[in-house]
């Protein structure tokens, strides 16, 4: 994005040139938007113990619920990972294994790599997978690693999702969240709007969270109606508003929501350190 005159050029990943007078980041944890503007968002990705085993699996096994999310913990005490798997619009069930430091004790080939930087400058969601396999010999080793394993700790499970669809099973890196920690607005709290109030930052690209309390989704859409609610009070009796009534209300709503979702942010970040070290003990 680059500034000319009164508008905003946007470059998108095909070299299409949009001119707008105002844009709302809304591109996710790795966003362009944010990185356009360095001056503004200085933002840090940062990174938890926690980590999954993403699986794909075509549709709901038969006996399965298709209205809600599955969570499923192997029997005992010792238990060093849960799954959490949800149906899709498309019809498939995505399927989580969450693991911590304590599962690596025991499943070792499960580790994802470390060498992910904490900066906000990565090739983006290319970096979210951490271990695609690099052939197809890759990805028979880890089906039949998984499949070892769910066999011991949750054989009705992987005779439900059925042993094949583990070949789609990729290593996710630890889990991460966004920190924006400078505002050329006020250098002592943070600005989800540019000085100008010409751009702004909603879900994830501001406030991306651990999975830890399932609150990602929820932050966002309460992001969109606070902007929303903003821009209404620019609103004069149903007039289109002007470029400067629109500012101001980027603005109201860059000041005013980081405060609200700081303390999620944290808590969620805690929580995914605690569970952590409970499964340490």
């Amino acid at each position: 994005i680059s500034t000319k005159d009164k508008m905003l050029d946007i470059i998108l990943q095909d070299d299409t040139t949009l001119h707008a007078t105002h844009v709302v980041g809304a591109d996710g944890k790795w966003s362009q938007v944010r990185l356009s503007f360095p001056e503004t968002w200085n933002a840090t990705i940062r990174t938890e113990p926690s980590f999954g085993v993403h699986i794909m699996v075509p549709s709901v096994p038969n006996e399965w619920r298709t209205d809600g999310t599955h969570v499923i913990q192997p029997p005992g005490n010792d238990c060093m990972f849960y799954i959490i798997a949800a149906p899709i619009p498309t019809g498939e069930l995505s399927v989580s294994m969450v693991c911590y430091d304590e599962t690596l004790e025991r499943y070792p080939w499960l580790a994802p790599p470390e060498n992910r930087t904490t900066t906000a400058t990565t090739r983006g969601w290319q970096d979210e997978y951490s271990a695609t396999p690099a052939s197809e010999q890759c990805d028979t080793e880890l089906a039949d690693k998984l499949t070892s394993l769910f066999e011991a700790e949750l054989p009705s499970f992987v005779k439900d999702i059925g042993r094949e669809n583990l070949k789609t099973a990729r290593i996710n890196r630890r889990v991460s969240w966004v920190e924006i920690n400078m505002s050329d607005v006020d250098e002592s709290v943070v600005c989800f709007a540019t000085r100008n109030g010409r751009a702004v930052l909603i879900g994830d690209a501001a406030h991306a969270v651990t999975p830890t309390m399932g609150e990602g989704a929820n932050l966002a859409m309460q992001s969109a109606v606070s902007l929303v609610n903003s821009l209404t009070k620019s609103d004069s009796e149903g007039a289109v508003p002007t470029i400067d009534e629109l500012s101001a209300a980027f603005l109201e709503y860059g000041k005013s929501r980081p405060k609200e979702v700081e303390a999620v942010q944290q808590k969620s970040a805690a929580m995914c350190r605690y569970e952590n070290a409970r499964m340490r003990k």
